[in-house]
């Protein structure tokens, strides 16, 4: 018996991946506003998901960020933690057989715990 782990990254709409962006800079929304020359309340606007942004308003942000339009759309690993990354690169060079006894052993432990709903 084989099982298989897949995890689905699911992309972050466009205001939740400014929000995410910017505040890995450490930016307030006024501050990637006055980085970008747009007004604070345009860029509220498009975090806040009322208002979806142009694609001058996103190049504008995107450069302010220090990113490319390229950056932005792509898949980004962040979204998940570095302790996350590290056990499914360790997966990664396991067997099948003992990735499936690792599952095995993932699926009791949450059993024990309460964390399997």
């Amino acid at each position: 018996m084989i099982i298989e782990i897949t995890i689905k990254v699911i992309p972050l709409k466009p205001n939740e991946r400014i929000i995410q962006l910017r505040q890995k800079l450490g930016l307030s929304g006024n501050q990637l506003a006055k980085l970008a020359g747009m007004a604070q309340s345009t860029v509220s606007s498009i975090e806040s998901g009322k208002t979806s942004p142009t694609v001058e308003s996103l190049e504008r942000i995107c450069h302010a960020l220090g990113i490319t339009l390229s950056d932005f759309f792509a898949d980004d690993s962040d979204q998940f933690p570095p302790d996350l990354l590290q056990l499914i690169e360790t997966a990664k060079k396991l067997t099948p057989e003992e990735r499936k006894n690792l599952n095995l052993f993932l699926q009791s432990t949450l059993e024990r715990t309460g964390k399997n709903e």
